[in-house]
């Protein structure tokens, strides 16, 4: 094995000198791990070791499977160049390897090899059995965001389900450690028509118990059994300590949470207007896409609210799917006038292109009034009787606010779900989903046919017939971000070059940035060589080996540099042939097949903040100097430590009860901490107007992406009608984006605020550097917070790591 020489470690602090407050607050936040042996997180050189050994070592342990002792003896060699190579340019955050390997690479408590998987941002699977959601389970529950397509042809596959059946959850009594069950047991007692799950004390466990749920329900053999019993006893209690993964452990209540949900759905439960399922034979029921949308969001709940506290999920469904395009709709409410105007907006549009309008319209398009006086409140239908009441309580200040709140389906806010286009739909179309989307956000939509092109072309057909486009948009789909093309039952690991780092006194170091990108192609191929878990997920894998090199910073450095859109283009079209080519040749080195994509951009979210707060991926920065406010849990240790930095801006949650500040902070269970930042943007982010922020989109897609490249369009009030021409007219080459309306006012607390030089400047004087010594004091046990803001993209639904 190769292992960093304790000579060579030495040369290195804890910490990079220049490493500002921000980024060590980060990366403590969410890529250290608790080191029970010494009482602490790790510091960023002991992260760095442990994921730059398990990257190397993925290629040490192919060599020693394929060459002689003495061949063996001169890539080791070779390899812990490399290795130094690699750990200096992660130290001094010129590159990353994935966030996810960050966390858990050469962790102490074997997490990487018990969990091959857990490595993986992306994954994505078609939805044609229920087994796929069992798969769906594993990957959310360590810590794999998935996309998943659920179509009306998908759906048909699926077996007949059963829904007439009856279940009880026994009391839960947890046994003691040495007689948990780690796998689960199913029981049957077919002369009593009755059978029982018994839930074993791991994640194999959980998955394994859905697994036999869905088999008494689907299978001939079990057609007898009628009651289904569950029994929690050997799931650890609520609070008990992770040992694997770290966190805690949520206890048997989401688990048995997550059952009753499927039950629900299983029996059109969920909404009073669902239209009722077909039964294709006696006591048998087809399931339709928005049921298999709501049991995998039931499935995310539970996952969010167990250990891995995070779920990444997003839902690909056909464009004539309304019960599933308006899955979301109005699950946050409709709040003031504007509201409800687009709400019959929608509707009329509706109705010009034929498009049914759901039983729950109208009830959802009462407006609905709240009178709050001395003796509680009152809530009226129409306007002028609330007001009428409202004087009659001496309220003179009463104004008629509509609201309507009538569809609180909380479970389905675990995915975005977005249109899978097959072919470019009608401009009348896209303007009914531009409408929707800027009223609620949802639906998003791609295109899976420029997906299936680009796959086609790395295959070298490059005119493809309309079957094989058929074929290919059968079999692909996209992850949660929708950065990764990727082929059912298929993952990629993501791989990140901050350019910025390579930009020294106003000029770029091209030769350095090469040889990162070349060194980011590798890591992310050793990523391949893992042998999965699944393994049917396992050979698709190794079919096709993807890699996501990603870059971030773009925009602070290309500012810094001067650099025009022609010079962009030259420098993308440069970096995406280096990483193609190196990620040609080094599969060549190691005997192994080329990888089918290899250029991707991520939101880049959470490294970027490593990075020192570097714009991230491809999107401008708020600002040439700005403040970023981070939110974290009061009672983390972190928090706590923070508090005791002199000079440190830090806020209570905006609403937090309290008449003074140091009430409200006493009563905080969320704090928010300001951080200056320094960019190396030369205008603001509100100055880009939706054009540019397209053309960015499509430089990249043309001069460097393979894959996608992830992208936050953010649309002005004026500017939605001309966001909707844009993709219209540019169909062929659009694969799909985020949408996010403009929001051009401040509000208490935002998490970007643009401020002066000189503002910064003060700041930056004041706060006391981060003290490591300090977070001792409160750390006991790992409890750092494991992707619970979100931020890794600006919709707040991408996986941190």
């Amino acid at each position: 094995m190769i292992r960093l020489s304790e000579e060579f470690l030495n040369r290195y602090t804890d910490f990079p000198e220049d490493m500002e407050p921000i980024a060590q607050f980060t990366y403590l936040r969410t890529y250290s791990r608790y080191l029970p042996e010494y009482g602490r997180r790790e510091v960023w050189k002991e992260t760095v070791k442990r994921a730059t050994e398990y990257n190397i070592n993925l290629a040490y342990r192919h060599y020693s499977k394929t060459l002689t002792p003495a061949q063996l003896l001169e890539k080791k060699k070779e390899l812990e160049k490399e290795a130094e190579l690699l750990f200096d340019n992660m130290f001094y955050r010129r590159q990353f390897c994935s966030g996810r390997t960050l966390w858990v690479g050469n962790a102490s408590t074997g997490v990487a090899d018990k969990y091959p998987l857990a490595n993986f941002n992306c994954s994505f699977t078609n939805i044609e059995d229920w087994e796929d959601l069992c798969d769906l389970f594993y990957l959310l529950l360590v810590g794999t965001g998935v996309g998943f397509k659920t179509t009306k042809k998908l759906s048909q596959k699926m077996k007949p389900i059963r829904n007439r059946f009856r279940t009880t959850h026994e009391m839960y009594r947890p046994v003691a450690k040495s007689e948990r069950l780690e796998h689960s047991k199913l029981e049957v007692h077919e002369q009593d028509g009755c059978a029982k799950i018994t839930i074993g004390d791991s994640k194999e466990g959980w998955v394994e118990s859905l697994r036999y749920f869905f088999q008494l329900l689907t299978q001939p053999e079990y057609e007898k059994i009628e009651h289904i019993l569950f029994n929690y006893d050997s799931v650890r209690p609520k609070g008990e300590r992770l040992k694997t993964f770290g966190g805690t452990a949520s206890g048997h209540e989401p688990l048995m949470e997550m059952f009753q949900g499927i039950e629900k759905v299983l029996k059109n439960q969920v909404e009073q207007d669902t239209e009722p399922l077909e039964e294709v034979q006696e006591g048998y029921v087809r399931v339709r896409p928005v049921h298999v949308l709501d049991i995998a969001n039931r499935i995310g709940y539970n996952v969010v609210v167990g250990g891995v506290r995070r779920t990444a999920e997003i839902c690909l469904f056909d464009y004539d799917d309304y019960e599933t395009l308006f899955a979301k709709y109005g699950i946050n409410g409709l709040w003031g006038e504007e509201a409800f105007t687009r709400h019959e907006l929608i509707k009329q549009k509706m109705i010009q292109l034929g498009i049914p309008v759901p039983k729950w319209w109208d009830k959802l398009s009462v407006k609905y009034y709240d009178v709050h006086y001395a003796g509680g409140t009152k809530t009226f239908t129409d306007a002028d009787e609330a007001r009428r009441f409202a004087e009659t309580q001496g309220i003179s200040d009463y104004v008629p606010f509509p609201y309507n709140n009538s569809r609180p389906l909380h479970h389905r806010r675990m995915s975005n779900n977005s249109i899978a286009f097959r072919s470019q739909p009608s401009k009348d179309y896209l303007d009914f989903v531009f409408l929707v989307m800027r009223s609620e956000g949802e639906p998003g939509f791609v295109n899976l046919e420029e997906m299936a092109r680009r796959r086609l072309a790395q295959k070298g057909i490059t005119e493809p017939t309309s079957s094989q486009l058929e074929e290919t948009m059968d079999e692909v789909g996209m992850n949660p971000c929708a950065e990764i093309i990727l082929k059912s039952k298929n993952v990629c690991n993501l791989t990140t070059v901050n350019v910025k780092a390579f930009v020294k006194d106003g000029r770029l170091q091209l030769d350095q940035l090469i040889e990162a990108q070349k060194l980011s192609a590798r890591i992310g191929y050793r990523m391949t060589l893992v042998d999965l878990e699944l393994p049917h997920w396992d050979v698709v894998q190794k079919e096709e080996r993807l890699l996501g090199t990603s870059l971030t910073g773009w925009k602070d450095a290309m500012g810094e540099i001067g650099a025009d859109e022609e010079t962009e283009k030259q420098l993308l079209e440069t970096l995406g042939r280096v990483a193609r080519e190196e990620a040609d040749r080094y599969a060549k080195e190691l005997g192994l097949n080329r990888s089918l994509l290899v250029t991707s951009v991520k939101p880049e979210g959470t490294l970027s903040l490593v990075a020192g707060a570097v714009s991230s991926g491809l999107h401008w920065s708020h600002s040439p100097y700005y403040i970023r406010r981070i939110r974290i849990t009061a009672d983390d240790p972190l928090a706590k430590a923070c508090l005791e930095h002199k000079g440190w801006v830090i806020h209570p949650e905006v609403g937090t009860p309290g008449q003074t500040y140091e009430e409200q902070m006493k009563n905080a269970r969320t704090l928010v901490i300001d951080f200056p930042v320094k960019s190396g943007a030369k205008r603001t982010k509100d100055s880009v107007d939706v054009h540019e922020q397209f053309r960015t989109y499509f430089m990249f897609q043309k001069y460097y992406t393979e894959h996608n490249s992830s992208n936050t369009i953010t649309v002005k009030p004026h500017e939605w009608e001309e966001a909707c021409e844009i993709v219209y007219k540019n169909w062929k080459q659009f694969i799909g984006v985020s949408f996010l309306s403009y929001d051009g006012g401040s509000y208490p607390l935002a998490p970007y605020e643009a401020c002066t030089e000189e503002k910064y400047h003060q700041l930056v004087s004041q706060m006391e550097p981060f003290d490591f010594v300090k977070l001792l004091k409160y750390e006991i046990a790992e409890d750092t917070q494991l992707d619970e803001t979100m931020e890794d993209c600006a919709s707040g639904v991408c996986p941190i790591r």
